[in-house]
């Protein structure tokens, strides 16, 4: 799943819980669904920058790999 579909399905989700939440009769299921909803959205807004981070220590890895490969050469 890419990231664009995985923000998509958050969203899509925030929007459902934000329907149930105006439909809901208690405060407690209106509140409920108005978080859920809200945490989905937020969720959404961070896969791109958790993906950007993840790719980063990735890289950041594969340089210490193979710096550590050459440094073991050279002994």
């Amino acid at each position: 799943m890419t990231d664009e579909q995985l923000a998509a399905m958050h969203m899509l989700l925030a929007e459902y819980h934000r329907k149930l939440a105006k439909e809901a009769v208690l405060d407690v299921v209106q509140q409920y669904h108005g978080d859920l909803g809200q945490r989905l959205a937020d969720e959404a807004a961070l896969i791109p920058r958790r993906t950007a981070i993840v790719e980063r220590l990735h890289e950041r890895e594969q340089q210490i790999v193979e710096n550590g490969s050459e440094n073991g050469k050279t002994t």
